[in-house]
This record gives C-alpha cells, structure tokens and sequence, in this order.
C-alpha cells in the first residue's frame, strides 16, 4: 500500500496535469489555449463565424464574447471586424442610457484589443484602426468634446496612411482642423491653410490610385474644399500672404500650381496677381482650361480684351468631359460676353451670349447683358428714327422678363429695369404716325438686333 505522502503527491501531480490540459489562451498567450479551453475556442470562433454570415446577431454576439475574452488572437482581425459590427447591433438596439455607454466602452476596447495583438499587420495597421476608431468615437460616443481625444487618432492615420486614408477618417479629420481655426485663428490660420494644401494634395493621389473609391474621395475633396472656403481663411489677402512665394517655388510642379489655382478660384480671388502667375506659370506647362481662365482674367485687368477672349475661347475649348462641363463653359462664354460689350462689338456679344444660354439655358444673367446693349443709344439700328428707335425698349424688356421667369434671383434686378424701360416705349401718338406699328401685332426690329416684338403702348 502507498503511503499517505504518496497518495498525496500524486493528487498534486494530477491536479497539475489537469490544470495545465485546459489553460485559456489568454492567460499562455497562445492562439487557441490548449486542453477544453482550446476545444471551446475553436467551436466559438467556428460559431461565430456561421451566425454572422446568416447576420443572427445575438448568436455570434455570444461566441464572439467568449472568443475576445478567452482568445483574442484565434480569429486574426476578422474577430474584431465582426466584433465592432455586434457592438453596434447591441449600442443601436439599448434604450437604457447605462448600458448604452458600456456597450460604447466595449466598442473602444474592442478597438485597443485589435491594436494590441494586431496593431503591426501590415495592410491594417494601427494607423488604420485609429482612424476607425475615431469615427466611432465621435459618432457614438456623445462626447461633445471629442476633438482632443480623437484628433492624436486621425493625426496619426492621415500622417501614415497619406492616400489610402479612409476618406470618411479625412473628412472629419479636416472638419476638426476647421474646428480649430475657427476658435483661434491667429494660431491656426498658417498651418490650418498648410493642412488644406496636403489634404487636397493626399485626396487628389486618392483619386487617382483607388478606382473603387473614387466616388467617395472626390465627393470628400468636395466637402474639403467647401469647407476650407466656408471657413473665411480663403480671404484674398491672407491667400496672397501665404502663397505668393509657394508660387516661385512650385513654378516648376504643375500639380502644386494648379491646386492653388483652384483654391483661388474657389475662394473668387482671381484678380490676384499670385493667382495670375500660379495660372501663367501652370499655362506654361501644362496648357488646361483654369491655366488658360487664369491668363484670360490677368488680360482682363491689363485691359488687353483682345488676349483675353483668345484665353477664354481657349479655356472653353479645354474643359474636360464631366457633369459640370457646361456649367464651366457657361461660366467663361458669359465672360466673353462681357468683354464684349466692353468693346461695344455688340453683334459678337449677342451671339456669345446667346451661346451661353446654350450652355447653361437655366441662367439669367445672358437676357439681362442682352437687354442693356439693346438699350445702349450709340448702337440703336434707328439713329435717324426718334420713334423707331423706342422700339428697341420693346426687345429689352422681353429679355428682362424671360431672365426674371428663369432665374428668380433676378427678379428684384430685373423688375428695377422693366420700370425703368417701359417709360421709353413709343406712345400712342408714336404708333399713329408709324403705320408699320400696330398695338398688338409684330414688328421686326432690324439691324444687329435683330429681334421680333410685339408692339404695345
């Protein structure tokens, strides 16, 4: 028979055999664990692998709990993909506001769990999980502020990730620096438009290598520069200041130089002279339809009309395909109209600015250039014709109410002219002494005018 002190060593050995069979992952730092602990791991990660597929999100909430807690490494990054989506099944469906927060603290931890064990993989680093953290937390959190914890997050992914940030990671990330500008803009207006640069630069490389978002960063790069504009930084002077030298220094990068021109037309700075040497310089090497504005708009303010519409007639004939196409050339041809009138070449401005209807025919301001050189007495086709001549107030008005009915904008403007015309119809006297006037029937005006109106008093 064994001894007592026998009997007694060999429980100890057994309990230690036991012991050391079933040890959690977490606790040997192990994928699985070993023992019944590895045998539970795996069935929960297979478990909870099948139940997110079918979207049963209860089910997979509950082996996905045992898998983070017992082995968070079992699973790879998949664990913490699925997870952060079950955190928010259960966030979105609590009422109680208690709970609500805990379940927010689970997502966070989620997040810091994945950084721990995955925090070096090298397609989602920790770069790319801070990034989606900080999405999380300022959309779930109710922390009003949270851009001092968030904002370390979104620095470090945009500054590691550069163009293969998240565009949603950019959008807030440019929103917080909007943010800050705004309650010190003494501090931050140098670096906030130093940043504005980069992250158009950053989007702009998005755009360019990730065909799969591509909708989404360009719809990003919108908000950003909405944004930048809105924020009141983009004043004229201040732009000057901070990129009158960048302009000498990138004379060579067309990209540099043609980021900033944007800027300056988006901020309606182009009577700048830094605007006008970025556009020139980018002209130079590399001829596109804002280079050539931008040389159109410096011939403008040197007065060299003749320059100017060969610019613009350039720029029209260089805008790229897209949605906004028209809109562009509307923009540039009622410009040409208005360099011409300057000229008085009225024949040529009435055909420009009926082009520009063509282009954009939802715009008012065309009729309304064409109502003011019908009505310039120096190009009246009936110099020699005192009542003949009222005649063109006929034309002018039929302009002002058509600018009026499109575009109501317009509509104080216009009105403010129609009083003002009417007053210089023929009378009724006129009409009698002109048989070919008759209330209420046609009548040709001829000349560079060109139009058919109807007579009244």
């Amino acid at each position: 028979m064994k001894s007592f002190k026998s009997l007694i060593l060999t429980g100890l050995l057994l309990a230690a055999a036991t012991s050391s069979y079933a040890v959690k992952a977490i606790d040997n730092g192990t994928k699985f664990g070993s023992g019944e602990d590895s045998i539970r791991c795996m069935e929960n990660v297979s478990l909870l692998n099948s139940y997110f597929k079918i979207k049963s999100y209860e089910e997979a909430y509950n082996s996905f709990k045992i898998v983070f807690d017992e082995c968070p490494q079992a699973a790879g990054r998949t664990l913490y993909n699925n997870g952060v989506t079950l955190i928010k099944y259960k966030l979105n469906n609590e009422k109680d506001a208690a709970k609500k927060k805990e379940w927010f603290d689970l997502l966070m931890d989620c997040y810091e769990k994945r950084i721990v064990y995955f925090g070096k993989d090298p397609k989602y680093p920790e770069s790319y999980i801070r990034g989606r953290q900080a999405i999380d937390y300022i959309e779930l959190s109710g922390d009003k502020n949270f851009a001092e914890k968030v904002m370390p997050w979104l620095e470090k992914s945009v500054a590691e990730r550069g163009s293969a940030s998240e565009p949603g990671v950019v959008d807030y990330y440019f929103r917080i620096l909007t943010f800050q500008y705004k309650n010190d803009p003494e501090k931050y207006k140098e670096s906030y438009i130093n940043n504005y640069l980069k992250m158009d630069k950053l989007l702009a490389g998005s755009i360019a290598t990730n065909e799969k978002n591509r909708d989404a960063y360009k719809q990003t790069r919108n908000n950003v520069n909405a944004t930048f504009i809105a924020s009141g930084a983009a004043d004229c002077s201040t732009l000057d200041g901070v990129f009158a030298k960048k302009v000498d220094e990138a004379k060579d990068n067309v990209i540099d130089l043609t980021t900033i021109i944007k800027l300056y037309r988006s901020a309606k700075c182009t009577e700048s002279d830094v605007y006008f040497a970025a556009s020139a310089a980018a002209h130079q090497l590399n001829p596109t339809s804002e280079t050539a504005a931008g040389c159109g708009y410096q011939a403008i303010k040197k007065e060299d009309y003749n320059k100017a519409l060969d610019y613009f007639n350039e720029a029209i004939a260089l805008v790229e395909p897209g949605e906004n196409a028209d809109s562009i050339k509307y923009e540039y041809q009622y410009i040409i109209t208005g360099v011409l009138m300057t000229q008085r070449k009225y024949s040529e401005a009435k055909a420009a600015a009926l082009k520009a209807i063509q282009y954009d025919p939802t715009q008012g301001e065309p009729y309304m250039a064409l109502a003011r050189m019908y009505t310039d007495p120096s190009a009246n086709p009936y110099k020699d014709d005192k009542i003949l001549a009222k005649t063109v107030y006929w034309a002018a008005v039929d302009k002002l109410e058509r600018a009026k009915a499109i575009d109501p904008d317009l509509t104080e403007m216009a009105q403010s002219l129609i009083n003002q015309y009417r007053k210089y119809y023929p009378s009724k006297e006129d009409v009698f002494f002109k048989p070919e006037l008759k209330v209420g029937e046609s009548f040709h005006i001829g000349g560079w005018i060109n139009e058919t109106v109807r007579c009244r008093d």
